[in-house]
């Protein structure tokens, strides 16, 4: 199995039958410029693709992968019902090939299970299984606590938001081979908070950071909260950067 951060929440995982991107919206960058590992590598293979989208906002939708399947063959689309039900005056969404999972809807197929959980802001997060291997895609669910710039009666509402959230995901996963989740430094000192209160509450392997824009030095900071909790950070230094994992 390897997962590639593309950018901000797009990440791909691939195995050796078929590949998965989630949160498309921009191909991998550099200096500003796409360097095009989704478009040069990933609608290249052959391989099955499967496109998840969690939530309709701009940083983690983009209509255009709706035109891949005009590049590429067996292409399987899994969204989250928000994206159509916000989206309402896109044609294009309202397409047959589109599948739609509602909180707690499931797909099966003789690759995958994806189930869609809740989130703490639009949309859905996604979990992932193939064979034995567990993975889960946040989307935007988190600890949006904003806790330097709102009341504490309030933060503590928006912690508590992502806390019963969190027990929901727990009643049904245990423990994960990657998880993929926000890192927002936008939060300010406790950026990492969500984090911290994922990795202690479901078993996990690997943590992919997303959501955290270009800081890639801040999000080495979560190195100490993630070997407490016997969890391996993946150390991100730049875009359509890959890790094989076993």
């Amino acid at each position: 199995m390897t997962v590639t951060y593309i950018y901000h929440s797009c990440c791909a995982i691939e195995f050796d039958d078929f590949s998965i991107i989630i949160d498309y919206y921009i191909d991998s960058i550099k200096d500003g410029e796409e360097t095009g590992w989704v478009s040069q590598h990933l609608l290249q293979n052959d391989k099955p693709l499967y496109v998840l989208c969690t939530h309709s906002h701009g940083d983690h939708f983009n209509e255009k992968v709706l035109s891949w399947d005009k590049e590429k063959e067996n292409i399987t689309y899994l969204f989250s019902k928000e994206i159509v039900d916000t989206l309402t005056d896109n044609s294009l969404l309202k397409d047959e090939k589109i599948i739609y999972l509602d909180k707690f809807e499931e797909y099966r197929d003789d690759n995958i299970m994806v189930k869609a959980f809740g989130s703490t802001d639009a949309g859905a997060s996604f979990y992932i299984e193939h064979k034995k291997k567990k993975l889960f895609h946040a989307g935007d669910l988190n600890n949006w606590h904003w806790n330097e710039e709102v009341p504490r009666d309030e933060a503590f509402v928006y912690e508590n938001q992502y806390i019963c959230e969190l027990e929901l995901l727990f009643e049904q996963v245990k423990k994960l081979d990657v998880a993929m989740f926000p890192l927002d430094p936008r939060l300010g000192k406790d950026f990492m908070r969500g984090g911290e209160q994922f990795v202690n509450k479901i078993k996990t392997k690997h943590f992919m950071p997303i959501h955290f824009g270009d800081n890639y030095e801040k999000i080495q900071q979560f190195e100490p909260i993630a070997r407490k909790a016997k969890t391996k950070l993946l150390k991100l230094e730049h875009t359509a950067q890959s890790f094989k994992l076993k």
